[in-house]
């Protein structure tokens, strides 16, 4: 144990008789430790956390693949969904979420711009989730003509419509047209 001390008393001696080296040394030792953090941070969200859905491991997503066309992973037309989903014989559900949009909304207060996505009725029972308030679509409002309602995200719930609970039920207007 004393060896150790002494080659450490020797290190910070050198150190202090080089500032200059002392301070690269010390830069180049926090940007490999903050690299590497950084990096460890995505891959840790991205690849290992498991998603926050019930049986992560048994999600699937399916593409279309036109090479021709230029498409290497492209989302399968609505037809092409529903041909897939009529004939599944493999997975237990098949849901289809479409993609991600801009939407209009407008009403009482200022219009605005936001992000959203036209997904079937089983989507979220497929995902194992439930709405902090209200309902998930029924299947009858996937037919159009019945397609008028929406699920509004927390953080628009809560910027929109200041996080009034009351909303649920109520009228808003998202892409209407005059």
């Amino acid at each position: 144990m004393g060896a150790l001390w002494q080659d450490l008393r020797y290190g910070v001696r050198m150190l202090a008789k080089n500032p200059g080296f002392t301070a690269v040394a010390l830069v180049a030792l926090a940007l490999g430790i903050g690299a590497n953090s950084a990096i460890f941070s995505v891959v840790n969200a991205v690849l290992l956390r498991p998603l926050p859905f019930p049986n992560p491991e048994q999600l699937v997503t399916l593409f279309e693949r036109n090479l021709k066309k230029g498409y290497d992973q492209n989302a399968p037309a609505a037809a092409n969904y529903l041909d897939w989903r009529a004939q599944n014989s493999v997975f237990t559900q098949m849901a289809a979420y479409g993609g991600d949009g801009q939407y209009n909304l407008s009403g009482a207060e200022r219009p605005e711009r936001v992000a959203g996505a036209a997904v079937t009725a089983n989507l979220f029972p497929l995902l194992g989730v439930n709405p902090l308030l209200g309902r998930t679509f029924a299947a009858e409002e996937e037919q159009a003509g019945h397609d008028q309602v929406v699920l509004l995200s927390y953080a628009l719930w809560k910027e929109r419509f200041g996080g009034n609970p009351g909303i649920v039920g109520k009228s808003t207007r998202v892409n209407e047209r005059n």
